[in-house]
């Protein structure tokens, strides 16, 4: 039967005009557990949790600032960003540029730990940063990797990023933190402001 830590894998098909179509799926894992399929109340929680992030949805028009002192920001430029649902309406995804980096970023709601997760990903360093959070009682997704312990290394000092996301009347505010000291303080350090 071959290695038994591979799980079979039944699905069955609908072949229509439209195309064809999963529209049932088993796993037998190895033990002979049957995998379940998520509950439909799960997708629905799935769903309404991402849709909270709909006021990212679309084309914007941003612009990137970074910090001078305390409280001043200067302006990098502006740009265009597009934020897109992908798969099945469960994800949010953009491709973002920072100075000599590219990223791309994918936004999920995971129902396990009831929290929503960023990746994001660049054209240099090769890490994938995985953040973890929550919106706070003002509106703002807030998430940090400092759980989740990806971060950057600079010099022996492990560096971590805190994001927020907070909506505004006619589009949303992107903010950077940095962090050398495990999430004990932050500054800021990439500030965007989007409009359509």
């Amino acid at each position: 039967m071959g290695n038994p830590g591979i799980a079979r894998v039944r699905k069955w098909f609908v072949v229509s005009a439209f195309g064809v179509a999963v529209i049932g799926m088993s796993a037998l894992a190895p033990g002979g557990v049957v995998a379940q399929v998520q509950p439909a109340s799960q997708a629905v929680e799935l769903r309404a949790a991402r849709a909270r992030l709909d006021f990212l949805l679309g084309d914007w028009r941003v612009e990137q600032f970074t910090p001078i002192e305390a409280g001043d920001w200067r302006s990098n430029g502006e740009g265009e960003l597009r934020f897109i649902s992908t798969m099945n309406d469960l994800y949010l995804e953009t491709n973002a540029r920072s100075g000599r980096y590219v990223y791309h970023i994918v936004f999920s709601f995971d129902a396990a730990q009831q929290q929503y997760r960023v990746t994001s990903r660049d054209d240099q360093s090769g890490l994938i940063d995985v953040y973890e959070g929550v919106f706070d009682e003002q509106g703002a997704l807030v998430v940090s990797n400092v759980g989740p312990g990806t971060h950057y290394a600079i010099g022996g000092v492990r560096y971590h990023n805190r994001m927020s996301f907070a909506p505004t009347s006619g589009g949303w505010v992107w903010l950077v933190e940095v962090s050398g000291d495990g999430g004990q303080s932050w500054r800021p350090q990439v500030r965007v402001s989007a409009r359509r």
